[in-house]
């Protein structure tokens, strides 16, 4: 802040010696090098081989593009570990999951459904046989088959911006008819216009957004990206009964509206109206 003196109809202002700016500078440079060295320490020095390496980002492009607009999904006793995990997250993992298909996924806690969740989009490598569309994703770049395969994280993560630049992660090109339209589709229209449009914040890690509105935000970038198969990791955990129950009707019913492919993991019960096949993982 500068210090201002009146004198008449001037204003003087007096700047901080050069010296004060550098003081600062040389404090935070240090503590962003401290905190760099933590991060550099407790990052591991290779790969685990749990974690599949981008070695080409171009991998697989092709194949990917030669895949059908509604690919079919098949796992063949599929299993995956964590880094460092004595025993493994999931295995034996088998099904099928076709165009227009809803398949409920479901288990106990700690059964392995978020680590299968992960390895459908390759953050985490797996066993057995996972292919898409014929094409076993391990031959793949990992980028690629997150080109085919979008997840909705029961965790939604949220910018803290505006509903638009959080939509717009999803498709840069998007006009704000085409986000309007995709909001109102995953029911946040009325939402949106109550808190002004378009420009609204999220706050901080969806600070300002409740559990089932994060969610449908989550929808609304899948839907934008248009991904042809979508995984949505227990959109129901950090709402009530009454919402969840609501959330998951729309969840399925928008998600499949244009032919693609949803698997829905939840722990909790879903009516056999809204779904075309089930799948429980053992405890």
């Amino acid at each position: 802040a500068f210090d201002a003196i009146v004198a008449g109809d001037m204003v003087l202002q007096s700047k901080p010696h050069p010296e004060a700016y550098l003081s600062a500078a040389l404090g935070a440079w240090r503590q962003v090098r401290s905190s760099a060295q933590r991060v550099a320490d407790a990052v591991p020095t290779t790969v685990p081989r749990e974690i599949p390496i981008e070695s080409d980002a171009d991998s697989g492009r092709d194949a990917v593009a030669a895949m059908s607009a509604q690919p079919v999904l098949l796992l063949r006793g599929v299993g995956a570990s964590w880094p460092g995990a004595t025993e493994p997250g999931v295995s034996g993992v088998t099904l099928r999951l076709g165009p227009g298909e809803r398949v409920h996924l479901a288990g106990q806690s700690g059964a392995g459904k978020t680590t299968l969740a992960q390895v459908l989009v390759r953050f985490l490598d797996y066993t057995g046989s996972y292919t898409l569309d014929g094409v076993e994703a391990n031959t793949l770049a990992p980028s690629a088959v997150r080109r085919v395969v979008g997840l909705c994280e029961q965790q939604p993560w949220l910018f803290d911006d505006s509903i638009r630049q959080n939509l717009l992660f999803a498709r840069e090109t998007a006009s704000d008819d085409d986000l309007l339209a995709v909001l109102d589709r995953v029911g946040l229209g009325d939402w949106t216009a109550q808190r002004g449009g378009l420009d609204a914040r999220v706050g901080e890690r969806g600070a300002l957004v409740s559990g089932g509105q994060a969610q449908r935000i989550a929808l609304a970038r899948a839907l934008l990206a248009d991904f042809p198969v979508l995984v949505v990791d227990e959109p129901t955990a950090n709402v009530d009964e009454a919402q969840g129950d609501r959330l998951v009707r729309d969840i399925l019913a928008t998600a499949a509206e244009d032919g693609r492919a949803v698997l829905l993991i939840s722990h909790t019960p879903v009516p056999d109206e809204l779904i075309t096949a089930r799948v429980t993982l053992p405890a």
